[in-house]
């Protein structure tokens, strides 16, 4: 099995900007490290679990489908794309303390504006216990306040981010969809919400619904299925016994990776595997393959 070693941050030499947000169990580290691993696609990049959408950053393609099963998340890189200048205005009004965040993460969001959605994503992202993105049963962010003194955005990253979107299509969907959309040549990049390692790092409530073992399996089928049309399909998930049953049939490598959400700093050093229908080319791996 071919490993994959550690890097500490994206390179970011390949792609036309960084992420704006910070997304637990994001990828901006090794983003560099994946675009590495990348086939020799001619066709459209699909990123179903979106995210901070770090490996698209990276990449730079010229034809792009990002979607997820978030709708906050789909609003807020839709609003990036359309009108970054008002989503920064509005940041820019928002002050950071306990009792400002308790509100913005009461509101109904069905009343606001898209701007004021996309604010509100990027301003909880940001004032947020680790950059969580959770929600309970119906619907509802509840992530505790995280005493954070930093700015909500770069303008020069936010403002490049969004002169990346443009004409990316950025779609609030099932991962199916996606994988049944791509076509022969294309390269989907899936990063779902991983197998728990234990009882107590199960972090798959990213919308009012579960991501459960059910769905690891609906997705491996889906994977197999755009592989026999001819698509090219790269996933990370956890190094579990469970994770290699359910995606039985891929090509596996693991790759050195760090857990930050983890409070004590000797349990953050880990590994994630890595699963391709495609051999990885070694030489273009940038050093880290051995």
């Amino acid at each position: 099995m071919t490993t994959i070693g550690l890097q500490t941050m994206s390179s970011n030499r390949l792609g036309a900007g960084r992420s704006f947000l910070k997304w637990a169990g994001g990828k901006t580290r090794y983003a560099d490290q994946l675009v590495a691993l990348a086939p020799p696609f001619a066709g459209r990049y699909f990123e179903p679990f979106m995210g901070s959408a770090a490996v698209f950053f990276e990449l730079g393609p010229e034809k792009a489908s990002l979607s997820d099963a978030n709708p906050e998340l789909v609003a807020c890189f839709r609003q990036v794309a359309a009108e970054p200048e008002k989503v920064m205005a509005l940041l820019d009004e928002m002050p950071n303390n306990r009792e400002f965040f308790n509100e913005v993460r009461a509101q109904e969001v069905d009343v606001l504006s898209d701007n004021e959605r996309a604010a509100r994503v990027i301003y909880l992202n940001k004032t947020g216990f680790r950059g969580l993105w959770r929600v309970n049963k119906k619907g509802k962010f509840n992530v505790p306040y995280g005493e954070y003194d930093r700015p909500y955005y770069n303008r020069k990253t936010l403002l490049s981010a969004s002169k990346a979107l443009q004409g990316v299509d950025i779609s609030l969907r099932d991962f199916s969809e996606a994988l049944e959309e791509a076509q022969e040549g294309d390269w989907v990049y899936l990063d779902p919400p991983y197998i728990p390692v234990s009882q107590y790092s199960d972090f798959k409530r990213y919308t009012s619904g579960q991501f459960g073992e059910e769905d690891q399996a609906r997705l491996a089928e889906a994977m197999h299925k755009a592989s026999k049309r001819g698509v090219y399909v790269t996933m990370t998930n956890s190094e579990t016994p469970l994770t290699r049953e359910i995606f039985e049939g891929f090509n596996v490598s693991s790759m050195a990776t760090r857990r930050d959400i983890n409070l004590q700093a000797a349990k953050r050093t880990s590994s994630d595997l890595v699963f391709t229908n495609y051999e990885i080319d070694t030489s273009k791996e940038r050093g880290t393959l051995f």
